[in-house]
């Protein structure tokens, strides 16, 4: 049996884009910027704040009930009911530690019948102790060994993992030059 590793936001949920829209445009009324508009992640310069600022905005959307009642694309769940005891799941996802508990919830709410391992290398904030053992995606991947399929929004991430021999794709968004949607990936790349 195969094993997928999965990221969470941007990738299973919609978690920029929700951010953007419900949060921090009504809390800046000037702020034009359209989710299509991110060409950059984080986007804290085209939002013309510090990343610092960025940061403790998403991650207050993390902590929130407009976080907690995102729901994924139907085609996904549909294509877990059809595919997802085929392989193994896991999710692996970068947050600071404090946001980690939501994003189990979540993902035990509406994956909860397929993942069996959720892990998460926590990301760096100010004040905060960095991840250890492993600082990103590509040191878990790495000590775990067992991965055949890694999915992700982030291209370094995907450009770290296929360097250790994983089949890795990048997950199209504004922030990226992918052109493989996440429908793609699950219903023709995963088949072969």
């Amino acid at each position: 049996m195969k094993t997928i590793v999965w990221d969470i936001d941007d990738v299973l949920n919609n978690s920029t884009k929700t951010w953007l829209e419900n949060c921090w445009l009504p809390a800046h009324s000037g702020c034009t910027l359209k989710y299509e508009d991110i060409t950059e992640n984080p986007p804290h310069r085209l939002l013309g704040v510090t990343r610092e600022e960025y940061l403790k905005s998403l991650d207050e959307f993390r902590l929130s009930p407009l976080a907690a009642a995102m729901i994924p694309e139907k085609h996904l769940i549909n294509w877990f009911r059809k595919n997802g005891s085929r392989f193994r799941h896991i999710a692996l996802t970068a947050r600071p530690r404090k946001t980690v508990s939501p994003a189990i919830e979540w993902m035990l709410l509406y994956f909860g019948e397929w993942f069996q391992t959720f892990s998460f290398v926590p990301a760096e904030r100010l004040g905060e102790a960095p991840g250890h053992p492993d600082h990103d995606k590509a040191g878990f991947l790495s000590w775990l060994g067992k991965v055949d399929y890694f999915i992700d929004d982030n291209h370094e991430n995907v450009k770290a993992s296929r360097h250790l021999g994983i089949t890795a794709f990048l997950v199209s968004s504004p922030w990226n030059n992918s052109e493989l949607t996440l429908r793609d990936i699950v219903e023709n790349e995963l088949k072969k």
